[in-house]
């Protein structure tokens, strides 16, 4: 038997996200194939509800009681407030008593570029010098900086590190809060960033583009960040002016205990347990 586990649409995203012309020969086989398989499988694992339409209104096929739903799960053993602010890391990177912004992943294909940096500096005009950026990603730092500096941005204050997995947690744990830029585009609503459980893990506020998943709909219902109205100056601003409400509502602690049990309720492994002892027994 076929068993799609996160099944999501790709063919579609990559022409929305401008990495293929749409009607090419990648599109067009990617696009068949994804229906050949919504046909054959039985059973399927979406990371949203809205796969069940799209696949209907896309590719013509009734999934019927074929699919479940599961998110990106999260360690939450592993992220957890253990890895929250280590003092040792803090002092290793001269970040006590700094406002430190956090993102997880890459820059261009599904996720913005400059307007990430654009994003920064809304933050930077905000804090001013308190202003520290980690970025967990495999680009080098010659990539990224003329994105800053268009941004009139100084390289000084990114920290840059492409780092394991086994070492996400206590970096991301550095952070007072974190950015989830993908690019805001109709499939994006099905999918499922796991950056998203991880950051809520360890009680972090995200900025997030809208439509993002069910995630930019969570972080506006349970008010634990903010999701930007537009890609512009203006739309930026308010977000770090929200970002800055949460982070001086209480202490980090307090907003830890507010935020990690989204995480608890939405990406637990449990929710992955129950769908996978369904469908594969034991």
């Amino acid at each position: 038997p076929l068993v799609i586990d996160s099944y999501e649409p790709h063919a579609e995203a990559m022409v929305e996200n401008g990495t293929w012309p749409p009607g090419g020969i990648a599109h067009r086989l990617l696009f068949a194939l994804e229906r050949l398989q919504s046909r054959r499988a039985s059973r399927l694992i979406a990371c949203a509800e809205g796969m069940q339409d799209y696949a209907l209104r896309k590719y013509g096929v009734m999934l019927d009681r074929r699919m479940d739903v599961k998110p990106a799960c999260v360690d939450l053993d592993r992220f957890d407030w253990r890895s929250v602010k280590r003092p040792d890391l803090l002092r290793q990177w001269g970040l006590e008593d700094k406002v430190v912004a956090v993102y997880a992943g890459k820059f261009g294909g599904i996720y913005l570029e400059q307007e990430v940096f654009d994003l920064l500096r809304a933050a930077r005009d905000h804090w001013g010098d308190r202003l520290r950026v980690l970025l967990l990603t495999p680009h080098r730092r010659e990539e990224l900086e003329p994105m800053m500096r268009n941004a009139g941005l100084d390289p000084g204050i990114f920290i840059i590190h492409a780092v394991p997995h086994a070492e996400v947690a206590d970096w991301m744990g550095l952070a007072d809060f974190a950015l989830t830029p993908v690019k805001p585009v109709p499939t994006k609503a099905l999918c499922t960033p796991i950056k998203d459980g991880e950051y809520w893990a360890l009680g972090l506020p995200v900025i997030i583009t809208p439509g993002i998943s069910d995630d930019s709909a969570i972080i506006e219902r349970h008010s634990i960040g903010a999701v930007l109205n537009g890609l512009n100056a203006e739309a930026y601003r308010r977000a770090v002016i929200k970002i800055d409400a949460l982070l001086s509502s209480g202490s980090r602690r307090a907003l830890y205990e507010r935020i990690r049990p989204v995480a608890e309720r939405y990406r637990s492994f449990g929710i992955a347990r129950i769908i996978y002892q369904r469908i594969y027994g034991g």
